[in-house]
């Protein structure tokens, strides 16, 4: 390093201030970000697409709970909520409060946004008492709270499907 920092000799030491050069708008939205990367996905099958990449061999492990939430263009955003060592039997609480926080991160990230819930145990990939129940119970959530859900996927560590929803 030279005596004049990182940057070297006679960086930034003429007085002004650098960002000054910088263009931004104080009267923009809440942000200036572009839009996510990616196409919107087109069906629930791209959706267990998404997730079989996102979960990975956590889909050998014990039984959990993924949600992958999307905008209103049905492209991804940079949130998925992995719950993992979930109980097999369905509990209700913590279904409403899933969806509830799932809920309000779309309301202030994603307006108009949704869901797509997995449902994901080494055994499972189909419906089962695991997926049934779970799947009651965070569709009763969801439709309580008014957030729509996009997808329900079943994935296990040898199949995986779309679940009806």
């Amino acid at each position: 390093m030279t005596e004049h920092g990182w940057f070297g000799e006679g960086w930034d030491d003429d007085g002004t201030d650098a960002w000054d050069d910088v263009p931004w708008r104080a009267d923009g939205p809440d942000h200036d970000l572009p839009d996510p990367p990616g196409s919107p996905l087109r069906s629930a099958d791209e959706a267990l697409a998404v997730l079989l990449d996102l979960v990975g061999p956590e889909r050998a492990g014990a039984p959990a709970l993924w949600f992958l939430l999307l905008d209103a263009q049905c492209r991804t955003i940079p949130v998925v909520l992995p719950i993992v060592d979930v109980p097999v039997r369905a509990d209700e609480a913590v279904a409403r409060r899933l969806v509830g926080v799932l809920g309000s991160v779309l309301t202030s990230d994603a307006p108009g946004g949704s869901i797509v819930v997995g449902l994901v145990r080494a055994t499972g990939g189909d419906r089962g008492a695991f997926e049934l129940q779970w799947g009651a119970a965070l569709r009763t959530a969801a439709d309580d709270a008014g957030v729509p859900v996009w997808a329900v996927v079943a994935i296990g560590e040898s199949r995986a499907r779309v679940l009806e929803w």
